[in-house]
């Protein structure tokens, strides 16, 4: 078996992105459409994509009819893509965009292997596979994220930035890689520069070459990033986006930077965190010989390489070590922030796992296997486990998977690192089935705000007048197919309430249960846990509307009538109701108000600038 599986990776070396392309879809392809998008989000960027192709917001992202800050438009143009072949803002097409970010990100790893490190076909094979069979990874690229673009975007310019500090002129490199650059930060963020320039910067130093920074091409490319920054932020400033833009420059980047709201970690933060992203590789540490790092020799190569012929490495090393220490110093601090990183470390992982003595490798075959027996022993307890009022299902399914892996690992534990790799890759490709198609699936009833929001979406159909208390804003904008009132006045709630002859409003369970002055009239017809909280629907009318049987309650939650909203006439329905998802002409081009009025038959409620910001944490 040894022999057979390193000659088939040899082969497969030749074209190693055709093998990595197919392992990528075997991974994915049966996943696309098999769950529901969950919260926090990827609800979230689904409805910005429907403000994006349905009321044209191309330029400044859109949230549930106001602004969104948070995130350029590149992604979301990405997204508009794959439209040909979804026809829709689909969970599908969300889906098929997380892959094909993966697909990038792989590309540019192997890319990365080609142009700055040259270390052989074999390292390209093995980084990806290293990429295919690292458990946070595969995540991804089963969730709507930009991150996985937002990185190969990233990786892309380091390539060509690399190519350019190998020259003395290269003006069409350098203007490449700033380019891509000023795309990656249309992507997610001013990371997307941030990275480049340090680990140019620190590299050129480390070479002892810094003065090449400075020189006319650098300037011309990094002139050129910041005009397509600066046109981006202008016509934001010129089409009346001018709050926008102050929320870009104040609340994402500085506040970011120094002062986080939300996810402030301490410095040591990615230490404990990286390992965890890195499963099962993190296992490559027993079979390192880390006690080099305590020789003198160690540190005397080191500094050699310095003026050796290893500029690759080095530059691979200066990106992981630079971009470490960056996000270490922000005051936000998210794991999902280090995959930057991750080309980087896959290919000097793949180098050094190719490379190790069979002993070395066997030990890191035997703890991953044991990674693989610890999920198969306790999976099948899973639902003891966990505070949700579901039962999650598949957790046998993995577990077989899990013990089937950790049992060809065992069997197989002095295979040659080649080998190993291959067959772990094939493996984890097999385990990721039953996970995908059926475990995942079935958390949707408390992961994703699906049922409560379609209900939502039913009411709102029938004439009511909906709102939302103190929610992550757009939770129930996707799913329930309209833009709602969100607010933290629990005042205008009981206006609205008692001024309103139909209502429904999403709160959370612990502010619904400690309202002091809570309107009787209202009563609960739906209750869901959403991640680590319960969520419940609330209606007021006269009585003779209903809820359908099907909802799936959290523990105690109120009895649920059983029958469907009654049929209202359009006349009948409150004026203030917008009946569909914005259009050009809809919500998101009014301003949006401090408080609407109400009964005023002109007017469509807007989400208040402010709501939500108890519980709506900067974005990640």
């Amino acid at each position: 078996m040894d022999k057979f599986m390193s000659r088939l990776f040899k082969v497969l070396a030749f074209a190693p992105l055709l093998f990595l392309m197919a392992l990528l879809v075997l991974q994915t392809v049966f996943a696309l459409d098999s769950r529901a998008l969950w919260f926090s989000d990827e609800i979230r960027y689904a409805n910005v994509f429907e403000h994006v192709i349905q009321a044209k917001k191309w330029l400044v992202m859109y949230l549930n009819g106001v602004p969104y800050p948070d995130k350029p438009p590149v992604y979301f143009w990405f997204l508009t893509t794959l439209l040909p072949i979804f026809k829709g803002p689909t969970p599908a097409l969300f889906m098929a965009g997380a892959a094909l970010s993966g697909l990038m990100f792989i590309t540019a790893t192997c890319a990365l292997s080609r142009f700055v490190l040259r270390a052989g076909r074999e390292v390209s094979l093995g980084a990806g596979l290293i990429l295919l069979t690292c458990f946070y990874f595969i995540g991804l690229t089963h969730y709507s994220r930009m991150d996985l673009l937002f990185a190969s975007l990233i990786t892309a310019s380091h390539i060509c930035l690399f190519l350019a500090w190998e020259r003395d002129r290269a003006t069409g490199l350098t203007s490449a890689g700033f380019l891509l650059a000023a795309v990656a930060t249309l992507t997610k963020g001013p990371l997307g520069l941030v990275f480049p320039l340090l680990t140019s910067l620190v590299f050129l130093a480390w070479r002892g070459n810094l003065k090449r920074f400075f020189r006319r091409d650098v300037a011309i490319g990094f002139g050129l990033a910041l005009l397509v920054l600066a046109g981006w932020i202008a016509a934001a400033w010129f089409g009346g986006e001018r709050d926008l833009v102050n929320n870009i420059f104040y609340k994402q980047i500085y506040r970011r930077a120094v002062d986080a709201s939300h996810h402030e970690q301490p410095f040591w933060h990615y230490f404990a965190t990286l390992p965890a992203a890195l499963l099962p590789w993190t296992f490559l540490l027993v079979a390192l010989p880390l006690k080099r790092l305590v020789s003198g020799s160690f540190w005397a190569g080191v500094m050699a390489s310095r003026k050796e012929d290893s500029a690759g490495s080095v530059f691979l090393w200066v990106q992981v070590l630079s971009g470490f220490l960056l996000l270490s110093s922000l005051s936000t601090k998210i794991i999902v922030y280090l995959m930057p990183l991750f080309p980087p470390l896959a290919l000097l992982i793949a180098r050094a796992f190719l490379n190790l003595e069979q002993d070395k490798a066997t030990r890191f075959m035997i703890w991953t296997g044991g990674l693989f027996a610890f999920v198969a022993v306790t999976l099948p307890f899973g639902n003891f486990f966990h505070q949700w009022p579901i039962s999650i299902e598949g957790l046998w399914w993995v577990a077989l998977a899990s013990a089937l892996a950790a049992a060809v690992l065992w069997f197989g534990r002095r295979l040659s690192p080649p080998a190993a790799l291959l067959t772990l890759g094939l493996l984890v490709t097999i385990w990721v089935q039953p996970l995908m198609l059926i475990t995942l699936p079935s958390l949707d009833r408390a992961m994703s705000p699906k049922a409560q929001g379609e209900l939502m979406g039913e009411y709102i159909d029938q004439g009511y007048t909906p709102v939302a208390y103190k929610i992550y804003s757009g939770v129930y904008t996707y799913y329930c197919g309209h833009n709602i009132l969100e607010t933290q006045d629990l005042p205008l709630i009981e206006r609205m309430t008692a001024e309103e002859p139909k209502l429904v409003l999403g709160i959370q369970r612990k502010y619904w249960d400690s309202w002091e002055n809570r309107p009787k009239s209202l009563r609960v017809v739906h209750e869901q846990w959403v991640v680590d909280r319960p969520y419940v629907l609330a209606i007021k009318d006269d009585g003779t509307a209903m809820t359908p049987p099907t909802s799936m309650t959290a523990p105690n939650a109120e009895e649920q009538p059983e029958s469907m909203p009654a049929e209202t006439t359009e006349s009948t329905a409150p004026a203030s109701l917008e009946q569909a998802m914005p259009v050009a002409t809809s919500t998101a081009d009014t301003p949006a108000m401090t408080e609407p009025p109400l009964g005023d038959e002109t007017t469509i409620p807007q989400p208040l600038p402010e709501a939500g910001k108890a519980e709506q944490p900067t974005e990640q």
